[in-house]
C-alpha cells in the first residue's frame, strides 16, 4: 500500500539546513502541517536568501521511495532547479536532479505509472545507482539550486512509498491502520459532496472563496495580482497602494511587508486565477448576491460601471484646504494662489523647494 510520509498523521520532522531562514507565516514546517490552509500556504524563504537553500524530511519509519511530488509556485515566487538526495542517516547521496519550468515536478522510480499524471507535471526519473538508496530510507533532503528570478519556495511536498520490510510486523500493522483510519473519513466525505448539487446555496449565508477576494480589501476582485509575500490583491488596490506611497515620497513597496518593489519583486497578474473567478461569476450571474458583485465579464457586467458608486477623490490646496484657484507644483501636490504667493514655494507635504517656472495650472479634468 502506497502512503504519504509527509501526511500529519505520521509526526515527521522537517527542517531547513545551514543558515537558511524562513519567511514569517511560510516556514518549512507548514508543508506537513495538520492545518490545511498553512500546507497550502507553503514555505518560502527570506528575501534575502538565495540559492542553494536545502531542506531534510526525516522519515518518522524506514520507508521505500516510490516518487516525490513538488509545487514549484508560492504566490509570484518560483523555483526552478531541484536537487533530490535520499539514504540513511550515515549515508545521503544524490538520485535526481532537475530544471523545469512547470509548477509541479515528480521524481519517480522505474515502475511508476506515469498515466496518473497529467502534462501540468515535469517529470524525473530517479538515477540507476538510486535504488540502495531510496530503500528503507532514513531521511531524505530537497536542494533548490535555482530560481526563476525569485526567491526560493516549495508550494507542496509529498513523498509516496511504502513502508520498509525490515520494520517489525506489529509496528507494520499499526503504521498501516492508522493510515486507512485517516483516510476513510475523508474518502465519505468527498463521496457526500460529490452528491450534492453545486447549486445549492444558501442565498442569506451566501459564502464566496476566498481566494477570490481581495486580502486587503475582502472585496470580489476583478483584475486579481499577486504581490511578493504571496497574497493576492485587485490590480486597483495595487494602484492605490503605489499612489499612497509616492504622495509621501515613499518608494512603492509590499503592504504586508514593506519590502520595496523591484524588476523582480513585483506584483504580477494572475490569468488562472482571473478564469476561475470569471467561470464562477458567470455561472451565478443570476442569483440576488453575485448581481451586485463588480465584475468585466457575463451578465449585469455592464452595471458595475455604471451603478457602482464611487468616493470622488476631494481636491483642496495642501496646505489651507481651499478648492479654488488650485495650481500642480512638480511633486504633483496641489497649492492655491494665495499660498504660492510666499518668496519661497515649498511642498508642505515632501518639503521640496520649487521654482515659479514648474508650476502648472491645476484643470478638473486634468
Amino acid at each position: 500500500m502506497l502512503m504519504n510520509a509527509c501526511d500529519p498523521i505520521f509526526n515527521a520532522s522537517i527542517q531547513l539546513d545551514g543558515s537558511c531562514i524562513s519567511r514569517e507565516g511560510y516556514s518549512v514546517e507548514n508543508l506537513i502541517s495538520p492545518d490545511a490552509g498553512l500546507r497550502k500556504r507553503g514555505f518560502l524563504c527570506e528575501t534575502f536568501i538565495r540559492p542553494p537553500v536545502s531542506l531534510t524530511f526525516n522519515f518518522p519509519f524506514a520507508f521505500d521511495i516510490k516518487y516525490v511530488v513538488i509545487g514549484t509556485r508560492v504566490g509570484g515566487q518560483k523555483s526552478s532547479g531541484f536537487q533530490i538526495l535520499a539514504g540513511r542517516s550515515d549515508n545521503v547521496q544524490r538520485i535526481c536532479s532537475m530544471i523545469t519550468e512547470k509548477e509541479a515536478i515528480l521524481f519517480h522510480d522505474n515502475s511508476t505509472d506515469l498515466s496518473t499524471f497529467g502534462n501540468e507535471y515535469d517529470k524525473c526519473c530517479f538515477n540507476i545507482s538510486a535504488s540502495r538508496n531510496i530503500r528503507s530510507a532514513e531521511k531524505l533532503s530537497v536542494r533548490i539550486f535555482k530560481t526563476a528570478n525569485s526567491i526560493p519556495a516549495i508550494g507542496k511536498l509529498e513523498v509516496w512509498g511504502k513502508i520498509s520490510c525490515g520494520v517489525p510486523k506489529e509496528i507494520h500493522q499499526s503504521i498501516t491502520r492508522s493510515w486507512e483510519e485517516s483516510k476513510r473519513p475523508k474518502e465519505i466525505q468527498k463521496k457526500i459532496k460529490d452528491a450534492q448539487p453545486i447549486t445549492e446555496i444558501n442565498s442569506e449565508m451566501f459564502v464566496m472563496c476566498d481566494d477570490f477576494l481581495d486580502s486587503i480589501t475582502y472585496e470580489v476582485m476583478t483584475c486579481p495580482m499577486v504581490l511578493p509575500c504571496g497574497k493576492y490583491v485587485d490590480s486597483t488596490t495595487v494602484e492605490k497602494c503605489i499612489k499612497h506611497d509616492t504622495m509621501y515620497g515613499r518608494s512603492p513597496c509590499d503592504p504586508f511587508t514593506g519590502i520595496p518593489f523591484t524588476d523582480k519583486l513585483k506584483p504580477m497578474p494572475v490569468p488562472e486565477l482571473k478564469g476561475r473567478i470569471d467561470s464562477f461569476l458567470i455561472k451565478h450571474a443570476d442569483d440576488k448576491n453575485v448581481k451586485c458583485i463588480p465584475r468585466a465579464v457575463g451578465k449585469h457586467s455592464f452595471s458595475f460601471y455604471t451603478e457602482r458608486q464611487t468616493k470622488k477623490i476631494k481636491v483642496q490646496c495642501s496646505k489651507c484646504d481651499k478648492n479654488c484657484n488650485l495650481y500642480n507644483l512638480p511633486c504633483k501636490h496641489l497649492q492655491c494662489r494665495n499660498c504660492l504667493k510666499t518668496e519661497i514655494i515649498k511642498c508642505n507635504i515632501c518639503h521640496n523647494n520649487f521654482n515659479r517656472s514648474e508650476i502648472e495650472k491645476y484643470h478638473e479634468n486634468h
